[in-house]
């Protein structure tokens, strides 16, 4: 089940990216759509949790369920959010997302050989977060391309890394 619940909250986030790839939508557009998509991966969380009572909590997961249910709370509770606020939240969520994979990398160092990419990750997001914060308002029609490509990253990575873990566990 743990596969099936990572599989579903990286295909959720790819969502906001593919449809602000395909359909060109705007950052309001985009804020609306991530919010949702957090709030149905903190709700995939919670399922997840519910099911999974009696088995040892994974940390990583119950922070990345509270930070989703928080972000995407934000995003909607928020009484005039523009498109400034979002790129704030946005970013702040991707630092979040960027410090756990760090977390994860660094204690996993002894247990596993692909704690560097976790590393790598981490920083990456921590970067992408502080160069969204800081975008300039010139560039206003590459913000949403940039925010896609963080997307595709961050899922595509836990994708990559879940599923070679797993063959590793399954291989021995």
């Amino acid at each position: 089940m743990k596969l099936g619940y990572r599989i579903t909250r990286a295909v959720l986030l790819l969502i906001p990216a593919i449809l602000l790839f395909s359909i060109n939508i705007s950052l309001q557009g985009a804020s609306i759509t991530f919010g949702i998509t957090v709030l149905l991966g903190a709700f995939t969380t919670m399922l997840y949790l519910f099911f999974h009572f009696d088995e040892k909590i994974n940390a990583k997961i119950m922070m990345e369920g509270l930070a989703d249910a928080f972000f995407g709370l934000v995003l909607f509770t928020y009484p005039t959010p523009d498109n400034q606020f979002f790129l704030i939240i946005f970013s702040a969520w991707i630092f979040f997302m960027g410090t756990l994979q760090l977390v994860t990398g660094l204690a996993s160092m002894d247990d596993t050989d692909y704690f560097w990419l976790y590393i790598l990750a981490g920083l990456t997001f921590l970067a992408m977060g502080f160069v969204i914060m800081n975008y300039s308002p010139g560039f206003k029609k590459s913000i949403p391309a940039l925010l896609a490509i963080v997307l595709i990253l961050y899922s595509g990575t836990n994708l990559y890394l879940l599923l070679k873990r797993k063959k590793d566990i399954y291989e021995c």
